[in-house]
């Protein structure tokens, strides 16, 4: 699943709440191991440039 393009898609559609909870399920799946390093600096980055974190 990928989670950063399905935040930049939420974010673009001005879906905010949904775009949160992208980011919450991200970190499910990284606690599980579920995703790669990679794919959660990818998200962090992503994030970051929204100034969401």
């Amino acid at each position: 699943m990928d989670y950063t393009a399905m935040y930049r898609q939420a974010m673009a559609d001005g879906a905010y709440d949904y775009a949160k909870t992208i980011v919450t399920s991200a970190v499910q799946a990284a606690k599980a191991g579920a995703i790669s390093p990679e794919e959660v600096a990818e998200l962090v980055a992503e994030v970051k440039a929204h100034g969401e974190g």
